[in-house]
């Protein structure tokens, strides 16, 4: 299973992510209460090296901004998680020639939504909305749905991770629908920033179970 640690802030959030297990840091560029500039987190990644795969994320940018991105920051993914249209990934995976991810809100037409973009997008996120607000909310979707989006996902042969509201103390739950993919955030933050102990928890629980089902 990949993780992917999103809302990346500081300095120390980048080094502390850097020794986690996790496959995908990723970078909020979007307007959001964990955005960052560009300039830092090029810097950051100048200073100490990369050793995990590095995720922009946007929402409704445009082209252009997406592009002069991937050219400041050395990312392996753009992640979009807006309204963007199939046409606006074609030409950005042309463009960049980076990994596209595409975040689909989950709603009751998901599985429409998942075979519009999973011809085109590398790999989907499903999150959840709240008041409006498309990701980062801290809350969860259904996850009871998570075997049918799955399902679907596969048989789209599209990798599909899923996000929102995932913390140390519910993901063995998510985990036992077995998802490619898990996005997390708030939910390995204590006080707003990253914490050690709580990426501690939750890398302990998904070996645990791991270790349970060989």
């Amino acid at each position: 299973m990949y993780v992917k640690y999103c809302g990346c802030q500081t300095e120390d959030d980048y080094l502390l992510l850097s020794s986690s297990r996790a496959d995908i840091i990723g970078f909020v560029f979007a307007d959001s209460k964990r955005k960052v500039a560009r300039e830092d987190v090029s810097t950051w990644v100048r200073s100490h090296g990369k050793r995990k795969l590095i995720a922009g994320v946007f929402q409704n940018s445009s082209i252009e901004e997406m592009v002069s991105a991937a050219e400041e920051v050395p990312l392996d993914i753009i992640q979009c998680h807006g309204n963007e249209s199939v046409s606006t990934i074609i030409k950005l995976k042309k463009r960049t020639r980076k990994l596209i991810y595409k975040a689909i809100p989950y709603s009751d037409n998901i599985s429409e939504q998942i075979a519009v973009y999973a011809k085109y997008a590398d790999a989907i996120v499903v999150d959840s909305v709240s008041k409006g607000q498309f990701g980062g909310t801290g809350i969860s979707f259904a996850w009871t749905q998570v075997p049918a989006i799955l399902k679907l996902a596969k048989e789209e042969n599209v990798p599909c991770f899923i996000a929102g509201g995932i913390t140390p103390e519910n993901i063995d739950t998510l985990l036992d629908y077995g998802p490619y993919g898990v996005d997390l955030s708030g939910g390995i933050e204590y006080e707003g920033r990253k914490c050690s102990n709580r990426i501690e928890k939750l890398e302990r629980m998904i070996l645990h179970v791991s270790s349970n089902r060989t």
